[in-house]
Formats: structure tokens, sequence, C-alpha cells
């Protein structure tokens, strides 16, 4: 803690990787603990602000470390690569398992909007943007600490460049899916054989975790976009097409987590996704398909949920 947030060597590759371990430790342990403290999550953004002063920062994960090239080459050396990955991937995870705000500053803009499927970019540079994508759109829609928010990005005229930029890449991803992201194999889910996810086969556990940030970005832009609607002719239908858009995303998440079981990540960004939308399942199969998966999540990958099924369970009226 001492070494991440020291002002004459904040950069420190080793801390920050220790970071995200303890990190971790710190999320998985809840059950023992009774809390989720975040202890650590001033030293990660000690770093962040750090790595941001120094024009390394969170910009520089777009593109992954060249593979070409001796690891030590890059401007941002591959440790400190892969632990910044894992600290906004954790970070992303707790703004909406809590409903709090993003604390990890992130200076600059981010233009959302620039969108070219026929560049370079291979399956690891789309998943990193998709991070990017996500982590912004947190920030716009639940907001982020006082000290890493700039007046002028508060502007009336600001955020709704903002908002337009992030729904762009939502228009843009699903209108131009890059052809390598396409699944090798797909099966409908067939609830009446008690299949209540669809399965999505993929080349790699980088798409299928990029997929499932797409959809859990989507489920909190499409939210947060409902708040401005006004009540009226239409609004009960609206409501129910969210709804429904809501229970579709979810479905996919699980089913993309699913096809790759043996991937904690995935399996965790799955069990968020439910946090967030398993309220709004109303058949009785898929609710214990719900259940099912989460007990699974924490069988396989101690990753604790009871918590969050206590909750559904009230919110489904006891059952199931």
């Amino acid at each position: 803690m001492n070494t991440s947030t020291d002002p004459e060597s904040p950069c420190n590759d080793d801390a920050l990787a220790a970071i995200t371990i303890l990190r971790y430790h710190e999320q998985v342990d809840t059950n023992l603990t009774g809390s989720d403290a975040e202890t650590y999550i001033r030293a990660v953004q000690a770093v962040f602000h750090a790595q941001q002063e120094d024009r390394i920062g969170l910009f520089s994960i777009v593109n992954h470390p060249p593979r070409s090239q001796d690891i030590y080459a890059p401007n941002m050396p591959s440790l400190r690569h892969s632990a910044t990955l894992i600290a906004l991937r954790q970070e992303i995870w707790s703004v909406l398992l809590y409903r709090r705000s993003f604390r990890l500053p992130l200076y600059g803009t981010e233009d959302c909007s620039q969108f070219d499927p026929d560049d370079n970019a291979d399956d690891y540079d789309w998943a990193n943007r998709i991070l990017v994508w996500c982590a912004y759109a947190l920030k716009f829609c639940f907001g982020t600490s006082s000290e890493n928010c700039p007046e002028a990005e508060n502007h009336p005229k600001a955020r709704a460049e903002r908002w337009n930029a992030l729904k762009t890449f939502e228009h843009n991803w699903d209108a131009h899916l890059p052809p390598h992201y396409k699944p090798l194999a797909y099966r409908a889910r067939d609830p009446a054989r008690g299949q209540y996810f669809p399965k999505m086969w993929h080349a790699n556990d980088c798409q299928v975790l990029a997929l499932q940030h797409v959809e859990l970005t989507r489920i909190v832009l499409a939210v947060h976009g409902a708040k401005d609607r006004r009540l009226g002719i239409g609004a009960h239908a609206a409501g129910l097409a969210l709804e429904e858009l809501l229970r579709g995303a979810t479905r996919k998440i699980c089913g993309l987590a699913l096809s790759n079981h043996q991937d904690q990540p995935t399996m965790v960004t799955a069990g968020v996704g439910i946090s967030l939308c398993g309220e709004y399942f109303d058949d009785p199969g898929e609710r214990q398909a719900i259940v099912d998966f989460m007990a699974d999540l924490e069988r396989l990958h101690a990753w604790p949920t009871s918590s969050v099924v206590d909750a559904l369970r009230s919110a489904w009226g006891g059952g199931p």
C-alpha cells in the first residue's frame, strides 16, 4: 500500500499486480468477512492517476503490447498492461454490483464514436476497446468522485455529446460486428427442454468476455436512457420492451458463460449481469436456472453469490 502511493515512484508494476491479486481475494472473501471493504481501491486509484499523468494510462491499453516484439519494448510493459486491465475489470464489476460511482480516474475524453471494423485490430484490441467503452459508460451513468470529474464534463452539451458517442459505439458494434467475433456455433434457448439460455461457442475467452461487456453496457445505457421517458400513451409498452431487453441481454451473458464455464471471469461477469437484471425474470423454470447458475458459480469458482440469491428470492416473492 505504501509503495503504490509513494509520490516518488508511484508507477510500480509489481505493486499494481499485487494490488489486483489482493483486491480479488477481498472480493471473494466476503462470505468470511461479511462485506467488501474495498480497502485497495485507493492504491489502484494512485497507480491509475500516475500512469495517466505519464500518458501511458488507460488509453494505451486499447492496443495490447505487440506480440512480435520483446515484451519490454512497448511503452507499457506487459505486466502493467495485464494488471491494469484486471483492475479496470474489477472496478467495472464493483460499480455494477454495488451501484456506486466509478472511482478510477479517467482523464481526458475517449471518442467512442470512432469505429472501424476493417482496421487491423485483433480480438484483444477489440476486447480492450469494449472495456474502455464500458468504463466510460459507467462513469457517465453512475458518476464519479468530484475530484476526478472536471466541471466542463457536467455541462449539458458535453453530456449530450458523450451520450451520443456511447450510443454510437453500441449501434456500430451491432451493425458492423467484426467478422472474427461471430460465433463458431449457436444454439437457441429452448425452455420446453429446460434450456433457458442460448449457447454460443466462440474462438477464445477474450471474445466471450468482450461480448459479455457489450451486453452489460447495453443494459446500463438502456436503463439510463429510460430515465428520460415521460408518462403517457406508450409508456407502459416502452417499459415492457425495456424489461424484455434486460432479460435478453442477461440470457446472452449467461449463455456465453455456460459455453465457457471453465473460465472464472466470464462466469463472474454473468453473475454480475444476474445481480442487475435477475429480478425481471418471472418464469419459475428460468428463475431456477438462474439460482442453479449462481450455485455453480460459487461451487466451481468460489465467487460469493448467497447475498444476491437471497435478494432475488425476496424480489421474486420467496421462490424458487
